[in-house]
């Protein structure tokens, strides 16, 4: 479990097993993403999507937390100069491989054009079918630069642009 799934994909880890196998099970298990939250029932008896919202109401604390780091990390950058919520600044940074973080509001949109090479951005209507989403391809080019892109939902989001880069240098 620890090699094939929670190293590649850094999720966290729910047991969802019969009361009596939990302590077991933890003291086991080496597995740092195993949440110490787990479902004490057997999971084959129980309607997926039962199971789906249970095991959600495990993750979100710590899901929430995680994205109060984010924007406290960001709010911090910001301060020093090392963060921006302007498009136009993130998109420079992020063609120059700066962007360390961004954080993306859930369902925003910002029509418009990215030059990938000099970060230069034209907004345009979404209607025009040769636009595309300027926050989907800041994404794509943030994790191509090695950067890690966030989908936050709005109520959590720091600014209220639709974006808050942290940068690196």
């Amino acid at each position: 479990m620890l090699e094939h799934h929670s190293k590649p994909s850094g999720l966290p880890l729910i047991l969802a097993a019969l009361p009596e196998y939990h302590h077991v099970f933890h003291q086991l298990s080496h597995n740092p993403q195993l949440l110490k939250a787990s479902l004490p029932f057997n999971p084959e008896r129980v309607p997926i999507d039962e199971l789906r919202e249970r095991a959600w109401e495990a993750v979100e604390p710590r899901h929430a937390a995680q994205q109060q780091v984010w924007a406290d990390a960001f709010g911090a950058a910001r301060s020093r100069g090392l963060g921006s919520e302007e498009l136009a600044q993130v998109a420079q940074a992020a063609a120059a491989g700066r962007v360390a973080t961004l954080l993306i509001e859930s369902g925003r949109q910002i029509g418009g054009t990215l030059d990938r090479a000099s970060g230069g951005i034209e907004v345009a209507s979404l209607r025009n079918p040769d636009v595309d989403d300027l926050l989907d391809d800041l994404g794509e080019l943030v994790e191509t630069m090695g950067g890690e892109v966030v989908v936050v939902p709005a109520d959590r989001m720091p600014v209220d642009t639709g974006l808050a880069a942290t940068f690196r240098y």
